[in-house]
């Protein structure tokens, strides 16, 4: 059956219709639905050529019935499994891509974790070797001289405190009658008239340290 020829001036894509001008019987307007070219490889655009059969509605329009784009491949029944076939070998390209991308990281991400670890070690002596010179460089520290329990013995008891209360106390004068404890007002001063003073009777045991009940206890 032969085919009209027309030209594809109006197409609605959103409702999937559109009308062609015949090339024959221009007058005319003829509709057609997407519905017809499903088998096309595209859907249609306004300037496609038409080939396409006609029936007359009701109406009397013209409505195609049959209907390719000329020069748009049409979609046979095979279709689905050569594009089957075409996403399989979409993928195997994809896995093949992927493993070659991979392959070729590979050797970049070793030897990127081999770096960092000894980048690591590096920083460490570093840091240990700079430690190492600061504490050559450090001043030495004169030893603290340990005492031993016979230095201890052999100090005086009372020269610390009697030095200590000496500067903080104002000086003592002598005056006749003060010869006892009960007469004194602070171990300093005791120990002041014992070392100054005749006569005094504060140092019972001779030890150097008077009034030990009383103020220098």
């Amino acid at each position: 059956m032969l085919m009209d020829r027309g030209v594809l001036v109006r197409w609605n894509d959103e409702k999937g219709f559109g009308f062609i001008q015949p090339e024959k019987n221009a007058a005319q307007d003829v509709f057609i639905h997407i519905s017809v070219l499903k088998k096309m490889a595209r859907k249609p655009i306004v300037g496609d050529s038409i080939l396409f059969q006609t029936e007359v509605q009701n109406d009397g329009k013209r409505k195609a019935v049959i209907a390719s784009i000329e020069g748009v491949a049409v979609i046979a029944a095979s279709a689905t499994p050569r594009s089957h076939s075409h996403i399989q070998s979409r993928n195997e390209n994809f896995n093949f891509n992927n493993k070659s991308k991979a392959h070729s990281h590979s050797p970049r991400k070793s030897s990127f974790n081999t770096i960092i670890p000894l980048l690591i070690i590096v920083a460490i002596v570093i840091f240990g070797f700079k430690q190492y010179q600061e504490f050559n460089e450090a001043p030495a520290i004169d030893e603290v001289p340990v005492l031993t329990n016979e230095d201890i013995e052999r100090m005086p008891m009372y020269e610390t405190k009697s030095r200590t209360q000496a500067t903080a106390t104002p000086s003592f004068q002598c005056e006749a009658g003060k010869t006892h404890c009960s007469h004194m007002s602070s171990c300093a001063e005791a120990t002041f008239y014992i070392q100054h003073c005749p006569n005094t009777q504060m140092d019972g045991d001779g030890d150097g340290i008077p009034c030990e009940r009383q103020w220098c206890s």
